[in-house]
């Protein structure tokens, strides 16, 4: 399947739907920004437009993935450079504080504006439904634990796809997609470990704590690039809608080697960038 591009493909894209498809777009819920903002409302507008102009009434099931599990910001070597050598610079999202002070954490913050945004689409198109859904939520669905788990055992098994199919260098070390946040001081450094029957160890490298517990025990931060293929399958996606700099990423060729190598029997989704 060939992705979708921009103005041209949405029009493609809206030839080639039925209406009723479930269509899934993922944001940080901390502010936005053009790329964001053209997946988050632009897309979803002009993709139901569209399939009006095509004589189709949309229908479409849209996920929103409030990703409180990445990186509150990036660090590493030089993030810019080295895309695939980072980890939190603090915590993940889920405990990143709100720096206007006005609530709880940032992703309280941001998901009632996030959900406001959003909803004169629902207006405009009354036959689609929103379901908003923070990454967090998903910690018990045994395909969220069986991927973050693969993730910490094994990331040079992602950082090989990322070497064969983006344009950016990946260096040897550090190598992590996902880990812990300390349950003690909710920092995100630290070393996580996890064993063949999925216990967790983790040491915390701000406050020294130090625990081996179940998977259930802790909360974690988990990069993007791996958690869509969890999301492709929790929730049945048919389309995915991104901004231009996923692609440029190479997120389609990504997301594609994921589905093959991790998960073959999953249905490769529509993409639109």
């Amino acid at each position: 399947m060939e992705p979708y591009l921009y103005l041209e493909g949405l029009k493609r894209l809206a030839r080639d739907a039925h209406g009723n498809e479930v269509v899934h777009i993922g944001i940080r819920p901390y502010g936005f920004h053009a790329g964001n903002a053209l997946a988050l409302i632009a897309y979803p507008y002009l993709l139901c437009l569209q399939m009006e102009r095509e004589g189709k009434t949309p229908r479409f099931r849209f996920v929103i993935s409030l990703n409180d599990w990445e990186q509150d910001a990036l660090d590493g070597p030089d993030y810019r450079r080295y895309p695939f050598n980072i980890y939190p610079k603090n915590t993940s999202l889920q405990f990143a504080l709100d720096e206007e002070g006005c609530c709880k954490s940032i992703v309280e913050h941001w998901e009632p504006r996030i959900r406001k945004s959003m909803s004169w689409i629902r207006e405009r198109f009354p036959h689609t439904s929103f379901a908003f859904v923070r990454n967090s939520e998903l910690k018990s669905n045994p395909v969220f634990e069986e991927l973050v788990l693969r993730t910490i055992r094994n990331p040079e098994e992602q950082a090989a796809i990322f070497r064969k199919y983006s344009a950016k260098e990946v260096l040897e070390m550090p190598l992590a997609y996902a880990g812990v946040v300390c349950p003690q001081c909710f920092r995100a450094h630290g070393n996580t470990l996890t064993d063949s029957d999925g216990d967790v160890s983790w040491r915390c490298a701000d406050c020294g704590t130090e625990r081996r517990s179940d998977y259930a025990s802790f909360s974690y931060w988990w990069y993007h690039k791996p958690m869509f293929l969890a999301r492709l399958k929790i929730f049945g996606i048919d389309i995915g809608l991104s901004g231009g700099d996923h692609f440029s990423e190479g997120d389609f060729l990504i997301r594609r080697a994921f589905i093959e190598q991790m998960s073959p029997q999953t249905k490769e989704p529509k993409m639109l960038f």
